[in-house]
């Protein structure tokens, strides 16, 4: 399995009131940062996209049901382009399978 690279995985970080990351378990720093965030207090500890309540299993689950990228961003407020096509990019390497549940 791919190493997951140190570098952020998305660039454009919208900021969110600190609070919202006390218990988090991708916290500034972590290659994932900005792309999605853990938290037991969120959407039961299911891998949300970062700044949202939204799992990442929903942009999975709408493109299955064939969705296109387009209707999910449009469907899914807050959810921008650059974190789905980089979730669509880990899930090509297997790396989100690593991802634990809280």
């Amino acid at each position: 399995m791919a190493m997951l690279s140190t570098q952020p995985l998305v660039t454009r970080i919208a900021p969110v009131d600190p609070q919202y990351l006390i218990g988090d378990k991708i916290q500034p720093g972590h290659p994932l940062f900005g792309l999605i965030w853990i938290n037991s207090e969120r959407v039961s500890g299911a891998p949300c996209f970062y700044g949202t309540r939204v799992p990442v299993k929903n942009l999975f689950d709408s493109l299955a049901a064939g969705e296109t990228l387009e209707e999910f961003l449009e469907g899914f407020d807050g959810v921008t382009r650059e974190q789905a096509l980089a979730v669509l990019d880990l899930a090509s390497k297997d790396l989100l399978d690593d991802l634990e549940r809280i």
